[in-house]
């Protein structure tokens, strides 16, 4: 008897030359039958809370120029030497303003 030598490093479609792949039950292609849709399970609506009534004034849009310009304020106030600021909100009639200034620090002595 001979030994038969296997050659190596050979790549998928050199190991697989000339074979023909018989079409069974389980190598058959069902691409054609169409899927099975999945089913869109609906969850219940979540009750809108007071924090997220709240939170939809403050728009995507309107937080990002409202942030920009805190940071400009942020900015002209660590030019002048100050590094922290502090806000606050108040209303004025129908209008909403946020004052600026220099966070005071509360060290006990």
């Amino acid at each position: 008897m001979a030994k038969h030598k296997i050659p190596k490093n050979r790549s998928l479609e050199d190991m697989f030359k000339g074979v023909k792949e018989e079409i069974t039950f389980e190598t058959a292609d069902w691409d054609d039958e169409p899927a099975a849709k999945p089913r869109v399970v609906q969850k219940p609506a979540k009750k809108q809370t007071a924090s997220d009534f709240r939170k939809q004034f403050f728009t995507d849009d309107l937080q990002e120029k409202v942030g920009s310009l805190l940071l400009e304020i942020k900015m002209a106030y660590y030019k002048d030497g100050v590094g922290d600021i502090s806000l606050e909100v108040v209303k004025d009639g129908r209008n909403v303003v946020i004052k600026t200034g220099p966070k005071t620090s509360k060290k006990t002595r």
